[in-house]
């Protein structure tokens, strides 16, 4: 707080300034609550995916790789049913795991190696089992081959 003074246009300086002042530390304070909220929200979101949405992904899970290792007689109807099911996952905000961008121990689980010496270190170059991943946290890492060409 700044020191009365006689001049009033020195005082209504001295107000405003102090006013925007705690203006300002009342915005950091609301940023900062915000802040702390939203990361809650984020937290919470993800539990209840986790205690209530979890057990139903799992098992649609399963019923796209039964429907993957299909070799009965129409591969077109399995194909469309499994599509179907991916398009329900996607909807309720659990994507796939790709394979395109080589292996990551976060997101994969190699299963296989390989001895590929035409293809980069740690690529994938098999696909088992799909992945799956909500936002940030993966809960069932995709099974891939990896390769491990021999050292030159």
């Amino acid at each position: 707080m700044t020191q009365p003074t006689s001049d009033p246009i020195q005082a209504k300086l001295d107000h405003l300034l102090d006013l925007f002042q705690r203006r300002l530390l009342e915005d950091k304070t609301a940023r900062q609550a915000l802040s702390e909220l939203t990361e809650r929200a984020r937290r919470a979101e993800a539990g209840l995916f986790r205690e209530a949405l979890q057990p139903m992904v799992t098992q649609v899970a399963r019923a796209i790789d039964r429907l993957d290792q299909y070799a009965g007689p129409d591969p077109a109807f399995a194909e469309s049913l499994r599509d179907e099911l991916l398009d329900v996952l996607s909807a309720q905000g659990v994507q796939e795991i790709g394979v395109a961008d080589g292996f990551d121990p976060a997101r994969h689980e190699a299963v296989e190696t390989g001895a590929d010496p035409d293809q980069p270190d740690r690529a994938i170059t098999g696909h088992f089992r799909r992945g799956y991943h909500y936002g940030g946290w993966v809960f069932r890492p995709a099974q891939v081959r990896v390769n491990r060409p021999p050292a030159a």
